[in-house]
């Protein structure tokens, strides 16, 4: 069993000079009304973004943590937070799952 209780492999990925973000959007997270938990996926990486350039992340890949704050369990709303006070201090350090089940 991997970290965050992940049995698949993970790795972390460095951004630097990511002050106006990574240029991607996200979907999922934990929904209240059902209290369904669906984790935090890159939806999409917006070409001409930082993201897009440096070709790393990529669509389907499961975020599970920003700066060593865990975005298991959150909402939607507070990872997007989570992810701008990251980009902000211009490092962001970002632990992700990749495989043909997050995609």
């Amino acid at each position: 069993m991997g970290p965050h209780g992940i049995s698949r492999a993970v790795q972390r990925l460095e951004f630097c000079d990511c002050k106006k973000g990574l240029g991607v959007k996200i979907i999922g997270g934990y929904r209240e009304l059902t209290g369904e938990e669906f984790g935090i996926y890159i939806k999409r990486v917006i070409a001409g973004g930082l993201a897009a350039l440096d070709g790393r992340l990529k669509s389907g890949d499961l975020i599970l943590d920003v700066n060593n704050i865990s975005l298991i369990g959150v909402t939607n709303e507070r990872a997007v937070e989570i992810l701008r006070t990251a980009s902000v201090s211009n490092h962001m350090s970002l632990l992700i799952a990749r495989d043909e089940e997050s995609r």
